[in-house]
């Protein structure tokens, strides 16, 4: 995955990740060019609303896969609105951050020498853009058209200022523009995902595939995700069925044994979570007929899944019996 993603965005040729050819023309790219540092503007921001005769409200809006970014004017009141579609895989960030560098060039072309309050409900840009070393052309160029005539400010969105309202309806009419007005490289974080996605795939298209390996595994987890992960080591013997239990002990030949219940030919783990006369004063919350699964959903079941899983190896001499 790492080799993939370096390979892409140092535009080195073949950029593949599992046998699918990955774009690399496309990727957004950061040109470093040497700034002097008296040169470098970082943005300051505040919360205040001021009165004022010129105001810039900027949005960007991704909706049903297409991008737009836009701003409204207020000299005071709405005097109209400049639309941007952008490409489909453009992010929302990169929306922001093109709504503000257009109103900033929008504004140095009709109204150079006035004062103008910026507005905007992109907390992430605003942050962006107080760096002093962004690492992104398009901070930098808004930091570079930043001057004494701008203020930013930050407003909650969605709380009914008229001003932001018209913004971010703008920006959502610009996503349903026919013509692409504004082309961006495809943004790091898409392309991490899309080879997340990649792998994933492949990985599930191996979990369904295997024939016998991780079975009973597979019938508690059929579907595979990078969010279920187990490091309680009785928990991992619950979803494996590898533990302290006949079954196991007889399938790797470390131990001839049988439960001595004699109730179960296999004696595995769920035997014991489930069946097995020897723990019934163990159980109060586990029932037979539960699936792991559940088990799983409820901190109190896992809580008693462990305590009987604890008790089986700790008492195992009483409850297993030597086979003859």
């Amino acid at each position: 995955m790492e080799t993939a993603l370096y390979r892409i965005k140092h535009s080195l040729p073949n950029p593949n990740f599992l046998g699918t050819q990955l774009e690399s023309g496309q990727a957004e790219r950061y040109s470093p060019s040497w700034r002097h540092p008296g040169f470098i503007n970082p943005a300051t921001w505040d919360l205040n609303s001021p009165d004022f005769s010129l105001g810039i409200y900027t949005d960007g809006s991704k909706i049903n896969g297409h991008v737009g970014a836009a701003f409204s004017v207020f000299d005071p009141v709405h005097s109209g609105d400049l639309q941007f579609r952008l490409d489909d895989h453009c992010s929302v960030f990169q929306a922001e951050l093109t709504a503000i560098k257009q109103a900033l060039l929008w504004k140095k072309a009709q109204r150079p020498s006035a004062h103008c309050h910026l507005f905007t409900d992109s907390l992430s840009s605003l942050k962006a853009l107080q760096k002093f070393k962004p690492n992104n052309n398009l901070v930098e160029d808004i930091q570079d058209l930043m001057d004494g005539t701008v203020s930013l400010h930050w407003v909650k969105a969605h709380i009914g200022i008229v001003g932001n309202e018209a913004a971010d309806k703008a920006a959502k009419e610009a996503s349903d523009r026919q013509v692409v007005d504004i082309h961006l490289g495809i943004p790091e974080r898409t392309i991490k995902l899309h080879i997340k996605n990649l792998l994933l795939k492949e990985w599930q298209d191996r979990w369904n595939k295997t024939d016998t390996k991780g079975r009973y595994t597979f019938g508690i987890f059929p579907k595979v995700s990078t969010k279920i992960c187990i490091d309680n080591h009785l928990l991992s013997q619950m979803v494996t069925n590898h533990g302290l239990c006949p079954y196991y002990l007889k399938r790797f030949q470390l131990r001839d044994c049988n439960c001595r219940c004699g109730e179960d030919q296999n004696d595995d783990i769920q035997h014991f979570l489930f069946w097995c006369p020897l723990l019934s004063s163990e159980r109060s919350l586990i029932r037979p007929g539960m699936s792991i699964l559940q088990i799983l959903q409820d901190k109190r079941k896992i809580r008693e899944a462990k305590s009987i899983l604890n008790f089986v190896y700790s008492h195992q001499q009483d409850i297993f019996e030597e086979v003859s």
